[in-house]
Protein backbone atom coordinates (compact mmCIF):
# COMPACT_ATOMS: atom_id res chain seq x y z
CA UNK A 1 0.00 0.00 0.00
CA UNK A 2 1.26 3.54 -1.30
CA UNK A 3 -0.19 6.56 -0.12
CA UNK A 4 -0.31 8.68 -2.68
CA UNK A 5 -2.19 11.87 -1.29
CA UNK A 6 -2.68 12.69 2.32
CA UNK A 7 -5.46 16.18 2.73
CA UNK A 8 -8.73 17.47 3.37
CA UNK A 9 -11.65 17.09 1.39
CA UNK A 10 -12.97 20.33 0.41
CA UNK A 11 -16.11 21.48 1.83
CA UNK A 12 -18.88 18.70 2.63
CA UNK A 13 -18.31 15.50 2.24
CA UNK A 14 -21.77 13.72 2.14
CA UNK A 15 -20.15 10.41 1.79
CA UNK A 16 -19.56 7.45 -1.05
CA UNK A 17 -21.92 7.17 -4.16
CA UNK A 18 -20.08 6.23 -7.88
CA UNK A 19 -19.71 8.88 -10.12
CA UNK A 20 -18.83 11.28 -7.45
CA UNK A 21 -15.87 14.08 -7.65
CA UNK A 22 -13.88 14.28 -4.72
CA UNK A 23 -12.44 17.54 -4.41
CA UNK A 24 -8.98 17.74 -2.00
CA UNK A 25 -7.40 20.68 -0.29
CA UNK A 26 -4.11 19.84 -2.09
CA UNK A 27 -5.70 20.49 -5.15
CA UNK A 28 -6.25 16.80 -7.13
CA UNK A 29 -9.80 15.83 -7.69
CA UNK A 30 -10.89 12.37 -7.87
CA UNK A 31 -13.93 10.29 -9.02
CA UNK A 32 -15.62 7.34 -7.87
CA UNK A 33 -15.83 4.64 -9.68
CA UNK A 34 -15.56 2.38 -7.50
CA UNK A 35 -20.00 0.81 -6.58
CA UNK A 36 -19.43 1.82 -2.78
CA UNK A 37 -22.61 3.67 -1.15
CA UNK A 38 -23.01 4.90 2.33
CA UNK A 39 -24.41 8.35 3.57
CA UNK A 40 -22.12 10.63 6.07
CA UNK A 41 -22.04 14.20 6.70
CA UNK A 42 -18.70 15.23 7.22
CA UNK A 43 -17.13 19.23 7.06
CA UNK A 44 -13.69 18.96 5.69
CA UNK A 45 -12.76 15.52 6.68
CA UNK A 46 -9.60 14.32 6.53
CA UNK A 47 -8.54 11.48 3.79
CA UNK A 48 -6.06 9.48 1.84
CA UNK A 49 -5.80 8.22 -1.05
CA UNK A 50 -3.76 4.81 -1.57
CA UNK A 51 -2.47 2.80 -4.42
CA UNK A 52 -3.14 -1.04 -4.03
CA UNK A 53 -3.59 -3.83 -5.99
CA UNK A 54 -3.28 -2.05 -9.46
CA UNK A 55 -5.65 0.46 -7.99
CA UNK A 56 -6.49 3.81 -6.35
CA UNK A 57 -8.77 3.93 -2.76
CA UNK A 58 -10.15 6.64 -1.17
CA UNK A 59 -10.63 6.72 2.97
CA UNK A 60 -12.58 9.62 4.40
CA UNK A 61 -12.02 9.86 8.38
CA UNK A 62 -15.60 8.85 9.90
CA UNK A 63 -16.71 5.89 7.06
CA UNK A 64 -16.63 2.31 7.61
CA UNK A 65 -15.54 1.94 3.76
CA UNK A 66 -13.21 2.83 1.22
CA UNK A 67 -13.97 3.62 -2.28
CA UNK A 68 -11.90 2.99 -5.54
CA UNK A 69 -11.34 6.27 -7.68
CA UNK A 70 -9.37 7.44 -10.33
CA UNK A 71 -7.76 10.88 -11.05
CA UNK A 72 -10.63 13.00 -12.20
CA UNK A 73 -9.39 15.10 -15.75
CA UNK A 74 -12.74 17.16 -16.17
CA UNK A 75 -15.25 16.50 -18.33
CA UNK A 76 -13.73 16.54 -22.04
CA UNK A 77 -16.08 18.02 -25.17
CA UNK A 78 -16.08 15.56 -27.93
CA UNK A 79 -18.86 16.98 -30.12
CA UNK A 80 -18.49 19.28 -33.31
CA UNK A 81 -15.71 21.45 -33.38
CA UNK A 82 -13.98 19.77 -30.36
CA UNK A 83 -10.82 18.60 -32.48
Amino acid sequence: MRIVAESRIVGTFLGYAPGLVHRLDDGSAWEQVGQTQEYVYRERPGCKVVFERERHWIDVDGTSAVAEVQRYLGRRWSGPGAY
